[in-house]
C-alpha cells in the first residue's frame, strides 16, 4: 500500500530534496506552497485517520466475540459492518515548514487543521524549522526537526509512522479473516466446543502491543507470570529410638 504525504513548503528545491530523501519509502507525494492550498487539498481528498483506527479495531474485536458467542449458543445474530479503518486515498502525513507564510506559522496551521478536521490529530504532522529555539517553549505531540535536514533522521520518523499504520491495517485484516473462520467453523460443526471457537480469536500479542496496549493484554500478562508452586520435599521419617 502507498501512503499519501502532503508537503507544505514554499521552496521548490527543498521539496525536491525531501522527496529524494524519502524516495525508497511507499509514499505518494503532494505539495502545497500555501496553507490555503493545503486546506483545499484536504477538502478534496480527505485524510487517513490513524488516531481513530483503534476504535475501529475494538469494534471489530467485539464483533468476532459476539459471533463466537452466537455460534456457541446456537442463536443467530445480525452483525453490523466494521467501521472503515482508513481512507486509502486520504492524506496520511503532513510535513510542514514553520515559516511558509508570514501571517500564520506552521504550529498555528496545525492547531487550525486539527480543529477543522476531526479525523486529524497533532501526531499526523512533522514540523520543520530553521531555528528550533524560536518556537514556543512547550512539549509538542508532533516531531519537530531542525533544518538543514539529515536523511536518516527524517526517514526514521516517517518509517515509524508507516509501520504504525500498516500494523493497524494488518490487524483489521486478521479480524475480518477470523469472522470468516468463525462462520465456517460454526456452519460445519454446529456443536463445536467452546475451546475450538475461542482459539479463532487468538491474535499475536507481541504484534498487538506494538500498536496499542489493551486491558485484555495486561490480563494475559498477569496470567502468564503466575509463580510456579514449589515442589514438596519428601518427609523424612524419624529414627525410632532403641528400647533399653
Amino acid at each position: 500500500m502507498t501512503f499519501k504525504v502532503l508537503i507544505i513548503e514554499d521552496n521548490h528545491s527543498f521539496i525536491d530534496s525531501l522527496k529524494v530523501m524519502l524516495r525508497d519509502l511507499p509514499l505518494d507525494f503532494s505539495h502545497a506552497f500555501r496553507y490555503a492550498d493545503a486546506i483545499a487539498l484536504i477538502d478534496k481528498i480527505g485524510v487517513f485517520p490513524i488516531h481513530q483506527a483503534q476504535g475501529a479495531i475494538e469494534v471489530a474485536t467485539e464483533q468476532v466475540e459476539a459471533m463466537i458467542g452466537a455460534a456457541e449458543s446456537g442463536k443467530k445474530k445480525g452483525n453490523p459492518p466494521t467501521p472503515k479503518l482508513y481512507n486509502e486515498a486520504g492524506i496520511f502525513l503532513f510535513i510542514i515548514e514553520q515559516n511558509t507564510e508570514t501571517n500564520m506559522k506552521g504550529i498555528d496551521f496545525i492547531a487550525h487543521a486539527v480543529k477543522k478536521y476531526p479525523g486529524l490529530s497533532e501526531g499526523d504532522f512533522i514540523l520543520l524549522t530553521h531555528r528550533i529555539e524560536s518556537l514556543p517553549a512547550k512539549n509538542f505531540v508532533f516531531p519537530v526537526i531542525e533544518k538543514p535536514l539529515r536523511a536518516p533522521q527524517i526517514r526514521q520518523v516517517v518509517a515509524q509512522r508507516i509501520k504504525h499504520a500498516q500494523d493497524l491495517i494488518d490487524m483489521q485484516a486478521r479480524l475480518e479473516a477470523q469472522k470468516i473462520d468463525v462462520k465456517e467453523t460454526a456452519a460445519s460443526t454446529p456443536t463445536a466446543k467452546r475451546k475450538g471457537l475461542r482459539d479463532l480469536l487468538k491474535i499475536n500479542r507481541s504484534e498487538d502491543n506494538a500498536v496499542a496496549d489493551t486491558p485484555d493484554t495486561e490480563k494475559t500478562k498477569k496470567v502468564n507470570v503466575k509463580p510456579k508452586k514449589a515442589a514438596k520435599l519428601p518427609r523424612t521419617k524419624k529414627t525410632a529410638k532403641a528400647k533399653p
